[in-house]
């Protein structure tokens, strides 16, 4: 019944299956179910094979399942299951597959799972498992596939895996274990996907590794590993074709004569220790590797001529961060003729120099291009418009001169463009926002650019992060900016960290990126939140007019920079609109007025500065603001916490209060004086005057004072002085 829509018989579907004893089969996947019923007793003791992926259910997953004692194959991926797995004593024993992957289940791998002793394929990736994997999974003998990536599981390796003949695949990607690789895992003559990366595992590589004769795939990257890799770790792995190790800390230590025994598809050694400052040798056997990440590993020498020929066949050639020299040109432009397959290129982080090539038309593929930090000079080339699948082009920090060239127009699938840190003039092309209608980010600060902004970069309705600070900019903010959609818009990514790149032919392809931004005062560069963040930064320009109250539209903003212009006005009073706001940097312009109360309501603010305006009165009431520093105030006319000056014309000091730190202020100080002075007064009146209105009161208070007080007083006196003498 695959793909039959059941939702009007979620309440009902469970009860009339539980009377079908003889059934053997239940496909049930993909029809919409939303309800999933506890049962007392289950008849269905022939089924075998139970099928229920991709329905949402969002429930526990119920104990009849894992009492179906004549299940071979069991699949529930993909259907909001939640919390743990059942308690009890289940025996499957008949149960060969199964997958209860992509689901949100928590709690740790229930002990009955290692009870399945005919269980071949275990699929619990995409969860939030925790807990660690028992050296009780000895017990899964006949165990073939072991997938439980992406859960949270921690502690080491089973060093009982390597007691598992027969298997084949094992991934523990991106989990917490901890630890080294057991040295048994070399006794797995079968396995051909070794998959451990995004993890704490650490130690040394066992030499064991080099006797997994039939491996073809392992990736043990982003761990912390550490030591020497030689010869013997490869030594009968002739089938490797991946070896994906980056984000180590592993020193390669060969002969500079060896030859590697395979021939790789994949090789990535970002941040290896090569032993030389040199290209690696041992890549010049290598006929068809695809990808190359070689990047942070110390070479700094020009790209060699024999590397040329292993480029013509790499889709994504990663060089970064080392100290590559001289110029590229002809690394890139020669052999001229046939197109070439290269899709990602980056080289950013070297001290390379010159132009850039201007032969780009040979490389229709591209989507990446990073040539950041470098030290090129010279104008964007006219080829570069010849890219038109480019998603990605960093050139950030070069000596880049001259206007922006028109011909990237023609790159019409750009989302991230980086061309800060340069020495662009000019004025911002108003084509940007006519015919880059995707770009997400944009960012052309520090460079000479000048003029006004141009309206037509409002059309840039997916924009979320436009920087443009330090430059020559003049003329008024566009008040059309409330047009970025995505900074106006809550963002609801989720988890989501990489960017959707179309490749040709309506397919695409997942792109981690990164970008440099200067929030806080400070530079920081974001990658697997880059998706996440909204900022704008017009800082150190001669922009002038009101801020436009427009602006405040833009709800979805992480960080917004207007610093150092000509602005004037008041703060607009709808700012406290703006409610995802973090970091808000007003300082040193003209702006004038009150700080209005709505900025209160910014309770996720932790970075303000609204220094050297002509801001006047008292600083509005909030957590945000008063724990603000209160340098982030001075050069105004401002008043109250957290400044010292008081708005009722003292200084705002503290007396020393209780032991708790309680102080009394100055305005609490003037009422007690206050209070104290009107009792006085009162109490005062409250006797004279009625002795001054009154003679009878008058001469019975003489009378009082003097024939009944002053008796009594000489008496008392009297006979204090008899008990003395006695």
């Amino acid at each position: 019944m695959t793909y039959v829509n059941l939702s009007k018989a979620s309440d009902h579907w469970l009860n009339a299956i539980n009377k079908l004893p003889s059934l053997l089969k239940l496909h049930l996947s993909d029809c919409e179910l939303g309800h999933i019923h506890p049962l007392s007793h289950t008849n269905l003791t022939s089924l075998s094979i139970l099928k229920m992926s991709y329905n949402n259910f969002n429930s526990f997953i119920p104990d009849w399942i894992f009492s179906l004692s004549s299940l071979v194959e069991l699949d529930l991926r993909y259907s909001q299951f939640i919390g743990s797995f059942p308690n009890g004593s289940f025996s499957l024993t008949s149960l060969t597959d199964l997958d209860v992957s992509r689901n949100s289940l928590s709690g740790t791998i229930p002990s009955f799972f290692y009870g399945f002793s005919n269980l071949e394929y275990l699929d619990l990736h995409i969860n939030n498992l925790q807990g660690i994997v028992s050296n009780s999974i000895r017990n899964l003998t006949s165990l073939v596939s072991l997938e439980l990536s992406d859960n949270t599981l921690n502690g080491s390796l089973a060093e009982s895996l390597g007691s598992l003949s027969n298997l084949e695949s094992i991934d523990l990607s991106f989990n917490s274990l901890s630890g080294p690789i057991p040295v048994s895992l070399g006794n797995l003559t079968s396995l051909y996907d070794l998959s451990l990366s995004n993890n704490k595992l650490n130690g040394s590589l066992p030499e064991s590794l080099g006797s997994l004769s039939n491996l073809l795939s392992i990736d043990i990257s982003d761990n912390l590993f550490q030591g020497v890799v030689s010869e013997v770790h490869f030594a009968n792995l002739t089938k490797l074709s991946f070896l994906r190790a980056s984000e180590n800390s592993l020193s390669l230590r060969v002969n500079p004569d060896w030859i590697l025994p395979f021939q790789l598809d994949f090789l990535e050694l970002g941040s290896w220790n090569l032993g030389s400052p040199q290209f690696p040798t041992l890549l010049k056997s290598q006929k068809r590797i695809s990808s190359l990440d070689l990047s942070n590993t110390g070479i700094s020498e020009a790209i060699p001529r024999w590397f040329f020929n292993l480029s013509t066949s790499v889709e994504h050639l990663d060089l970064s961060n080392n100290y590559l020299s001289g110029d590229i040109s002809e690394f890139l432009c020669y052999p001229t003729g046939d197109s070439r397959v290269l899709s990602k290129l980056r080289l950013g982080g070297n001290l390379l120099s010159g132009n850039i090539p201007d032969c780009w038309m040979y490389y229709p593929s591209l989507y990446v291009i990073d040539l950041s930090n470098n030290n090129l000079t010279g104008t964007i080339p006219n080829s570069m418009g010849s890219l038109h699948w480019l998603f990605s082009l960093h050139l950030r920090n070069n000596s880049l001169s001259g206007e922006i060239t028109s011909s990237i127009r023609n790159c019409t699938e750009l989302q991230i463009l980086d061309l800060g840190l340069n020495k662009f003039d000019g004025s911002i092309p108003n084509w940007i926002g006519i015919s880059l209608s995707n770009l997400k980010i944009l960012i052309i600060r520090s460079n000479k650019l000048n003029d006004h902004i141009p309206v037509e970069l409002c059309r840039l309705r997916s924009l979320q992060i436009f920087d443009a600070a330090n430059n020559n900019l003049s003329g008024t903010i566009p008040r059309c900016f409330n047009n970025f959609s995505q900074m106006a818009t809550k963002n609801n990514s989720g988890d989501e960290s990489t960017y959707e790149v179309p490749i040709g032919n309506g397919a695409t392809s997942s792109l981690l990126d990164s970008a440099i931004l200067v929030t806080k005062g400070r530079e920081d560069r974001y990658d697997k939140i880059l998706k996440l963040v909204t900022s704008l930064d017009l800082s150190n320009n001669i922009l002038s007019g009101e801020i436009p109250k427009q602006l405040t539209s833009l709800q979805g903003l992480f960080s917004l920079n207007l610093s150092g212009n000509h602005l004037k006005g008041s703060i607009p009073d709808q700012i406290g609109n703006m409610t995802s706001l973090e970091t808000l940097d007003l300082s040193r312009n003209n702006l004038s007025g009150n700080i209005p109360p709505s900025i209160s309501s910014l309770t996720f603010l932790n970075h303000l500065n609204l220094s050297y305006n002509n801001l006047s009165g008292e600083i509005p009431l909030g957590t945000q603001l008063q724990t603000s520093n209160a340098s982030s105030f001075i050069g105004n006319q401002l008043c109250g916490p957290p400044l010292t000056k008081n708005c009722h014309g003292k200084d705002n000091t503290t007396h020393k209060g209780t032991e708790h730190g309680e102080g009394v202020n100055d305005e609490e100080e003037y009422w007690f004086r206050l209070g104290i002075a009107m009792g006085f007064v009162v109490g005062f009146l409250g006797i004279i005057a009625p002795l001054l209105a009154c003679r009878i009161w008058r001469r019975a208070y003489y009378w009082f004072w003097q024939d009944y007080m002053l008796f009594k007083i000489i008496g008392w006196f009297i006979n204090f002085k008899n008990m003395l003498r006695t």
